[in-house]
């Protein structure tokens, strides 16, 4: 006897279970008795089974009945040995019903201990609100293992239809995955509908089973709870337990308490649901928020007080110069190039928090030397609950060139009227010193009177040319291109400059193919081309020992080359490819608006030519302006 109350000692101490431990009783018993058949039949207030041992001896059964506070236990031993009596069965019986109490305890315990573990670790993973699928996936997982279950699945109601979907399923369960189950037709359905939790010995045997869930019929115990959310239930967690392939018996039941313990896992798991529904839905939303400010045409930053950058869209990007958005993290926005003027950038920001928004005009000069003129508004984000400034600019870059250039017009354009009429009142007296000079030679009495009339009538008809090329340059500009001779454009050039620069000591050379064709465009604008360069070659020569400035046509093939070549300093490499930038120049702020060679660049690629820059033969720099032979243009050159 001692011994065999050791033994069961022994086996208390290692079942896990209520069940593992009668299990083990049995055969403790069985070899007590000489390996007869022992079979134990119990009942608890959670959990009861049998458990059965050893063979059959054909003798005369023993039956022993114990009952304590609702426990029943009945042993049944098949015929015990001569040296056992039945005081010594009962008194082992009664040791085993209380070890099993005692192992049933600390089941019980453990199991609490496990759940609430559980339930914390659930809770961690709420609060972090992770993904829906990765969430019920982590609650099923954990259940599983909890009740030795086989199978598990979570299912939600399906939007715009009467039926609920299986958006996760495990173990077993997992042939169920994205499977539709009817409300009116599938157990878990009535549990949605009605919204009751349902535990279940055989599902299979439920009244509204669908079978289609479970094709090959092995699913039996199951625990069925709603997920009740403040707008209503959104469907059910399942665990079950299936059949294995080859046993006898059935798995064991759910009890009562398991069920209340899976209902309060569903009632975190659909608070989960929620949570993580909100947490998507806002970062819809701002993900929707993101991808407008980045897709934003308006530069836009977000900065702190300090003016260090978080964030910026790509317009930002391209305005300040940068690579990637991701450069700016972390940079100033001075450091980027920045200037807001008077007072810096810090004290600008200073005056920000929770004031007006500032504006004024800034300037961004990108890596490289290109300045961009922004309009600038810095606002507080504090009533949005943001620490941060909002910063936003408006390249006006290309809009203040525009501007100019449309003053620069409308100047030269006054300039062309004054030259215009002070040409029309200079004709009419040089037409009638002309007359009289005419009437001197004509009456000539000496030498010397002569080649006075003859030099009047000479400079009389310079003079009428420079009065002609004037109206030419004053002439309204046309609206539509129109073929125009490229040598006739350097001959005006040559009669308005000439003698100017002769009084400057510079030497002036025209160059002209007589061949080349005519070039579609407007007359005044290759003509403000022309002079542009050679205004430009001048100011490169100004006051140097050997000022020379020479230009030429040549005729190419479908095209007409233009050369403008001076003997200046040339220009140096590192603003070469600056040139033609609105508003970039090398001379004083009085004698040059950085306009001139824009819009020669743009007059040329309007008519469909080219202009660039080389070193010249002369020492200084050469212009190289292509334009397409008006032939070619009418035949349909792009």
């Amino acid at each position: 006897m001692p011994d065999l109350l050791s033994r069961m000692l022994r086996d208390a101490r290692a079942a896990r279970s209520v069940h593992a431990f009668w299990q083990l009783a049995a055969d403790a018993l069985s070899s007590w008795g000489g390996g007869m058949r022992v079979t134990i039949s119990y009942v608890g207030r959670t959990e009861q089974g049998t458990a059965e041992q050893g063979a059959s001896t054909g003798g005369l059964p023993l039956t022993l009945r114990r009952e304590d506070e609702g426990r029943r236990v009945s042993a049944v031993f098949d015929s015990l040995p001569p040296d056992r009596t039945r005081a010594d069965a009962e008194s082992a019986l009664e040791v085993a019903a209380r070890l099993a109490l005692l192992v049933g305890q600390r089941a019980r315990l453990e199991r609490d201990q496990q759940l609430g573990s559980f339930v914390v670790e659930l809770s961690r993973w709420l609060l972090a609100a992770p993904e829906r699928d990765l969430m019920l996936r982590y609650t099923l997982q954990s259940v599983m293992k909890l009740y030795d279950a086989e199978g598990a699945f979570a299912a939600l109601r399906e939007p715009g239809r009467d039926a609920v979907r299986i958006v996760t399923a495990l173990g077993s369960a997992v042939e169920m995955k994205d499977m539709l189950l009817p409300l009116q037709g599938s157990t878990t359905g009535r549990v949605v509908r009605h919204g009751e939790a349902v535990a279940t010995d055989n599902i299979r045997e439920e009244p509204d089973v669908y079978l289609a869930a479970n094709p090959t019929g092995s699913a039996r115990a199951a625990m069925i709870a709603p997920l009740h959310s403040s707008g209503g239930t959104l469907g059910a967690i399942a665990i079950v337990r299936y059949r294995r392939e080859g046993a006898v018996k059935d798995p064991p039941t759910f009890s009562l308490a398991d069920l209340h313990f899976f209902t309060a896992v569903a009632a975190h798991v659909a608070g989960g649901l929620e949570l993580a529904h909100v947490v998507e839905t806002t970062r819809e939303a701002a993900d929707r928020a993101a991808a407008m400010v980045a897709a934003s045409p308006l530069p836009l930053a977000l900065v702190d007080h300090a003016g260090r950058v978080h964030q910026i869209n790509e317009a930002a990007r391209i305005v300040f110069g940068l690579e990637h958005t991701t450069n700016a993290a972390g940079r100033f926005l001075d450091g980027l190039g920045l200037d807001v003027g008077e007072g810096g950038l810090a004290g600008t920001l200073a005056r920000r928090p929770g004031g007006e928004p500032w504006r004024g005009m800034v300037a961004v000069t990108r890596p490289g030397g290109d300045r961009r003129s922004c309009d600038c508004t810095i606002t507080s984000l504090e009533g949005l609950g943001s620490a941060d400034l909002l910063v936003a600019l408006h390249d006006r870059t290309e809009e203040l060139r525009v501007q100019r250039e449309l003053i620069a017009r409308e100047k030269l354009a006054t300039v062309g009227e004054l030259a215009g009429g002070v040409a029309h009142e200079v004709n009419n007296p040089l037409t009638a010193i002309r007359m009289e000079a005419e009437l001197l030679q004509r009456a000539k009495k000496d030498a010397e009177t002569d080649a006075a009339a003859d030099t009047i009538v000479r400079e009389v008809d310079r003079a009428s040319r420079i009065v002609r090329s004037l109206l030419r340059l004053a002439r309204r500009a046309d609206t539509t291109p129109v073929p125009v001779q490229l040598n006739d454009v350097l001959a005006d050039v040559a009669e308005i400059r000439r003698r100017i620069l002769k009084s400057e000591n510079v030497d002036l050379t025209i160059e002209t193919d007589h061949t080349a064709p005519a070039v579609l465009g407007l007359g005044q604008e290759l003509l403000q081309v022309v002079l542009n360069l050679v205004a430009n070659a001048e100011h490169a020569v100004r006051g140097r020992e050997r000022a020379a400035i020479a230009v030429a046509t040549q005729a190419r093939p479908g095209w007409v080359r233009l050369t403008v070549d001076d003997s200046g300093p040339g220009i140096a490499p590192d603003v070469r490819h600056r040139i033609f930038d609105p508003f970039f120049t090398t001379k004083n702020p009085d004698e040059g608006s950085g306009l001139g060679l824009a819009i020669c660049q743009r007059t040329v690629s309007e008519v469909g030519g080219k202009i660039w820059l080389e070193d010249s033969r002369l020492g200084g720099a050469r212009f190289v302006v292509d334009l397409p032979a008006a032939p070619d243009w009418a035949a349909g050159r792009p």
